[in-house]
């Protein structure tokens, strides 16, 4: 096993290793509300995009109204983005009048009600999806989970694993694999920040998102409210962070700690959760009251994944087969890009990723953990705040210098990813940018349009959406190679999950059991 305080970077990169370090894999999930005529659209998943229960590619999050789109791990990233622009080109021509909004934070929610939350029909798969929603509607409240953004799924190429770096006749392949991406998790969630920092996009929220702690607020007009250094609002308390998850701390030591911890928490009933099902005395309201129902509902900054495609809870796939990727959660949508997501940032992240992955990761103590969650909370809120000053080593360093030194420890690995080409290195000049200049940031740009311009929040959600849906219409079906491959994944999804209903043979219950003993 790789000594956890030894960087690996150098070591790496001037040897054979290097070569094999551009053939990581990337997936791409990106959330969207369906809107109409400025509100949550309240029409059911169109059908013409298949059942969200079984399509790979087009599926719905927390609401009915809030699509996911899913591209398959590629190990060419400008492919990734171009599958990405295919399922918008046809979603855009299935949702009749309706739009995609382009940012994280919802528009106005009326009524709790007025955010349906997502059906996938009446086999036990459907109906345990469902009704996870329904608990955490009761739980936190239907106005956060319609809070969007993009996930960036990554694996680092299987052939390093085979490496002398990483090869021990001790372990198993799981055991090496699964401890390298521990490595890449704790460094992600020490430099989360920089990311909040620079792919933040969402420092507006309307009034429905205003919690009890109001006071630092600014307004902006009667629905919709700022901060002037924010940059991510939406993982901030005022959106994902929520308390109750705060929390929650689930081991980076190992694999072994991550699964334990996981069963504990989807295992231990919550006081604060218990009520909720003597609310109502016929219908059930949540799968469990344990302080998580399942572990989909530990919303960390970054998850690990295995891609073991079965129906099975997340840590029997895990104790099966290990990590096999990383799915990194705190990017915001880019309202500026069409498909919420650029060249740019997956390059930056891709190069991040390695780079969390090859220097130094020791464990995180409890109060490394703390330093981490305030490092977070100050930029989501402040992070354009010129005077900002983070906690690292147990001392105090200023955002931009820091910054500058990530940058600069990632450099290499950009040149290495470029070989002959200089698009990593241009991405990293382009950061470095907005490490100097916060106004070059989405969340500064966003707010320069919104307060210097005076453009509505809400009127500018519109335009954007409007331009976007007028671009794909515009586009016939002929031009996207995909085209087809997405009907087709649409009608047979339809199928699979008729077949799933007709053939159902066990109760609820039954399935609700089986799926916590696996």
């Amino acid at each position: 096993m790789v000594d956890h305080s030894e960087n690996l970077i150098d070591a790496v990169l001037s040897s054979a290793v290097k070569d094999t370090l551009s053939f990581g894999k990337l997936g791409i999930e990106k959330e969207s509300l369906r809107i109409i005529q400025s509100q949550i659209t309240q029409s059911t998943h169109p059908k013409k995009m298949g059942s969200a229960l079984c399509n790979r590619y087009i599926t719905t999050d927390f609401s009915e109204s809030q699509l996911e789109l899913i591209t398959p791990p590629l190990p060419d990233k400008t492919a990734g983005l171009e599958f990405l622009d295919h399922i918008h080109h046809f979603v855009s021509h299935n949702i009749n009048k309706e739009i995609l909004w382009p940012f994280s934070m919802p528009p106005t929610i009326k009524s709790e009600q007025g955010l349906p939350i997502a059906d996938y029909g009446i086999s036990n798969l459907g109906l345990f999806k469902q009704l996870y929603r329904k608990g955490l509607s009761h739980r936190y409240g239907r106005s956060m989970q319609a809070i969007s953004g993009v996930h960036y799924n990554y694996s680092l190429p299987d052939s390093i694993w085979h490496c002398s770096f990483f090869e021990d006749s001790q372990l198993d392949s799981r055991a090496i694999r699964s401890d390298g991406y521990f490595r890449m998790l704790r460094n992600i969630y020490r430099m989360n920040w920089l990311v909040l920092y620079l792919f933040g996009a969402s420092p507006i929220l309307t009034k429905d998102l205003l919690t009890k702690n109001t006071e630092p607020i600014q307004k902006l007009d009667n629905q919709t409210y700022y901060l002037p250094y924010a940059t991510s609002l939406r993982m901030s308390d005022f959106g994902y962070q929520n308390l109750l998850r705060a929390a929650l701390n689930v081991s980076s030591d190992s694999l072994n700690d991550y699964i334990s911890d996981l069963n504990m928490a989807t295992g231990t009933i919550s006081e604060d959760f218990q009520h909720i099902d003597t609310q109502n005395n016929t219908d059930q309201l949540q799968i469990n009251a344990n302080l998580l129902q399942t572990e989909d509902e530990y919303y960390a900054v970054a998850r690990l994944k295995s891609n073991i495609i079965s129906n099975q809870r997340l840590t029997s796939k895990l104790k099966k087969g290990g990590v096999d990727f990383i799915e990194l959660r705190s990017l915001d949508l880019n309202p500026f890009s069409r498909i919420g997501i650029d060249e740019e940032t997956v390059c930056f992240l891709e190069v991040f990723l390695i780079y969390c992955f090859l220097t130094t990761s020791h464990l995180i103590n409890k109060d490394e953990l703390k330093t981490i969650k305030d490092n977070d909370s100050l930029v989501a809120k402040r992070g354009r705040d010129p005077s900002l000053l983070l906690q690292k080593d147990q001392a105090s360093i200023g955002l931009q210098e820091w910054g500058k030194q990530i940058i600069d420890e990632m450099t290499p690995i950009a040149e290495l990813l470029d070989g002959e080409e200089t698009v990593y290195r241009n991405v990293m000049y382009k950061m470095a940018s907005k490490i100097k200049d916060p106004d070059q940031t989405l969340s500064g740009l966003l707010l320069d349009k919104v307060i210097t311009e005076k453009v509505d929040f809400f009127d500018l959600g519109n335009s954007i959406g409007e331009t976007n849906k007028q671009h794909y219409l515009d586009l016939e079906k002929s031009a996207n190679p995909n085209w087809d491959r997405l009907e087709k994944e649409a009608i047979n999804s339809i199928s699979q999950q008729s077949i799933l209903e007709e053939e159902q043979n066990e109760s609820f219950e039954s399935f609700v059991a089986d799926y916590f003993d696996t």
